[in-house]
This record gives C-alpha cells, structure tokens and sequence, in this order.
C-alpha cells in the first residue's frame, strides 16, 4: 500500500511540474530554482518552504508565521483532518475506525506548521522526499495557496513534532480532499 501512496504522490508531482524548473527546453536554467521540497512520513505528506520563500513571497499570514517561528529556515505544512491530526499522533496510532471517519464523513481541517533549522533531510531522515526547484512565479503562486488553507494564523495549540503548532484550516476533509490532494493542489 505504501508503495503505491508513494507511486501517486510522484506521479501528481510528474503532472504539476509545469511551474518545476526541470525542462531544459523551457528556458529556466534547473540550477536558478528556489528549491522546495515534498517529503513523505508514512501517512501523511506535507511540503517545505524556505524561511527566505515565506519572506519574499508571503502575505500577511506567513510574516505572522514567521514571527512565531523566528528560529526557523524552513517551514513544513500539512493540510488534513483535525480529528485524524489529533488522535493519531503516530501512524501506529491509527485504527480503522479513525481512518474510516476521516475518509468518509465531511469533517474540519487544520494546517500543521512544523519547523526546523538547518536543512530539512537532516530533519526527515526516516521519510520519503523530493527536492523540486521552482520558478519565483511558481513560488508565489504556492505560497498563495498554502496562506488560503488556513483560516488564520492564530495557533490552536502546539503541533505534533519539534517546534509546531495547528491553525484552523479552510475546507472539509474528506476521501478525495485529502493531505496529499492538498499538497499536489499546492504544486
């Protein structure tokens, strides 16, 4: 099952790459991208930012956020039910009655905003992750999208792991909007 959580993740990161700066014919040199990376923790994907990405090309939520992290280089989001967030602070926490309400009833979301010094593989060493280069373009556009899934940037309480916390999110959770819909829908 992992296996093919991870085969589509990359392969909806395969279809958005239109705003990655891979192509060679496309003009964008692949070494000028501001990287983000993508990383993978089992049951639940979320994507990194740059501190430098939030202060170029953030609104007013991320310079909030930026403020309540000031030590952090980078900031990972994750966007999923708060049910499922909060009863399952680990992936052997989940039990089928957990999964199955959160994918099959309409519930709220939240955003989980952990961050982290220095580089975020040295972080994540035990989770999957790409490193996508992107385009300024690209970068304000997800940056944009990545405000919109919260509803403000007031914390709901302390997050799940190092220096985090959660916000309300925007959006009902739900079998086909899911954290990694999200995280595709982002790139």
């Amino acid at each position: 099952m992992r296996v093919w959580r991870v085969a589509a993740l990359f392969l909806g990161l395969a279809l958005v790459s239109r705003f990655a700066a891979f192509g060679a014919d496309d003009g964008y040199d692949r070494d000028r991208g501001t990287p983000i990376w993508v990383f993978d923790h089992g049951y639940h994907a979320g994507l990194t930012l740059s501190r430098e990405t939030l202060l170029t090309f953030g609104g007013d939520k991320s310079q909030s956020w930026l403020s309540q992290f000031p030590d952090a280089d980078w900031f990972e989001f994750g966007w999923g039910d708060s049910g499922f967030y909060f009863e399952v602070p680990t992936f052997d926490d989940v039990t089928l009655g957990i999964a199955a309400k959160a994918l099959f009833l309409l519930s709220d979301s939240v955003v989980h905003i952990a961050t982290g010094a220095g580089s975020p593989w040295d972080v994540f060493t035990q989770s999957e992750g790409v490193e996508i280069p992107v385009t300024d373009e690209a970068l304000e556009q997800i940056v944009a999208f990545v405000e919109s899934g919260a509803q403000s940037s007031v914390p709901l309480g302390p997050g799940l792991y190092g220096v985090s916390a959660f916000y309300e999110g925007k959006g009902k959770y739900h079998l086909f909007q899911t954290c990694n819909s999200w995280v595709s829908q982002a790139l």
